[in-house]
């Protein structure tokens, strides 16, 4: 059978794109159908690519799948993308951190796969470090070092 591994990034973001563009026109199917709550369909948009995370929102807004519709959630590996993970949360959207937890023969493996694939994973650690000194920055010239957001969001 054929290889199933994408030659590149850029074809297995594509891949991903189509996937996600697929099972989200079928949420949007049953929701206009009326489906009753125990037969809904919902998926884990995981990605720490920020071109993905904008493209499913992009797709959201265009099939008028909302946030309160917790059909949809976003995921990340903790310590990964808080950038992404923390707005999204505050914006309503359902998001979560995963843990990989095992024996360590099996659970490193995993860990540099994810590594390897997000290669580019030091320059977002120098975004993410970058945007936290703002971050507290802010805070600090703006008398809000405790401030707390708007927290009463539930999610699923």
């Amino acid at each position: 059978y054929a290889d199933p591994i994408n030659e590149d990034f850029e074809a297995t973001s594509a891949m991903y794109h189509k996937c996600l563009t697929e099972c989200m026109s079928r949420i949007r199917d049953m929701k206009q159908q009326g489906e009753a709550k125990e037969k809904r369909v919902g998926i884990m948009v995981a990605s720490h690519n920020e071109d993905t995370i904008r493209f499913a929102i992009k797709m959201m807004e265009e099939l008028n799948i909302k946030p309160e519709d917790k059909v949809i959630c976003f995921g990340q590996l903790l310590g990964m993308c808080d950038q992404l993970s923390f707005p999204l949360g505050q914006a309503g959207y359902s998001v979560y951190k995963y843990v990989p937890y095992g024996p360590v023969n099996e659970v490193l493996p995993y860990l540099s796969r994810r590594a390897h694939e997000n290669k580019g994973i030091l320059v977002k650690l120098e975004k993410e470090k970058k945007l936290l000194r703002r971050e507290l920055k802010d805070r600090l010239l703006g008398g809000k070092l405790l401030h707390r957001p708007k927290g009463d969001y539930l999610p699923i």
